[in-house]
């Protein structure tokens, strides 16, 4: 996607894209039900699917800021402010090594489907050979060694678009994951701004 096409839905200041999220508390943006302090607390998923949805229409090299407006007073103190930003960054870095997990195991089983669907292909050729070699009839032979022959091709079917194309998903997710981490936070509290 192209950045003119989101700039009517997003601020813009300096070269930076502001992405805003407005809330009557802080503590909106934690899930309630973590027993955890905040610092170690997991983000709220609606706030999580926000932020990364609106991040993902920018091109991973756009430059952008994380704007939290909250109806707090002004006396939100500046530890509260770093406890929220290290949250942002523990949370998505957390997540980026999830996915990066997630990404060598899909590598791994997509070796083994695709070993096991050569092994299938290998077998179902043989097979076909096997069956040109002992049925007299030429055209029953080439029917069901075509079966064989397509069925093995079949087999490999799955094996090569989870080699070639599955993981990318995954990559590109972790990819966003890596820039949310990195993002500057603001808070801006009534007249305030915080960093």
């Amino acid at each position: 996607m192209h950045v003119e096409k989101h700039q009517d839905r997003y601020k813009r200041e300096n070269d930076d894209i502001i992405i805003e999220i407005g809330v009557k508390d802080s503590r909106q943006l934690f899930n309630v039900h973590d027993p955890a302090p905040f610092r170690e607390r997991d983000l709220d998923l609606q706030f999580v699917n926000y932020l990364v949805s609106a991040i993902e229409e920018f091109p991973l090299r756009t430059k952008m800021k994380i704007r939290i407006l909250t109806a707090e007073p002004n006396d939100l103190k500046k530890d509260s402010i770093l406890t929220i930003e290290e949250a942002i960054r523990t949370y998505f870095e957390y997540e980026s090594k999830l996915a990066k997990s997630k990404l060598r195991n899909r590598h791994r089983t997509s070796r083994y489907f695709f070993l096991i669907g050569t092994i299938t292909l290998f077998v179902c050729l043989t097979i076909a050979q096997f069956i040109k070699a002992i049925i007299s009839a030429p055209a029953l032979a080439e029917i069901i060694s075509v079966g064989f022959v397509i069925t093995g091709w079949v087999a490999m079917w799955h094996p090569i678009e989870a080699l070639l194309y599955d993981w990318w998903p995954i990559r590109e997710q972790r990819r966003y994951f890596d820039k949310i981490s990195g993002l500057d936070v603001e808070i801006i509290s009534s007249d305030e701004t915080y960093r």
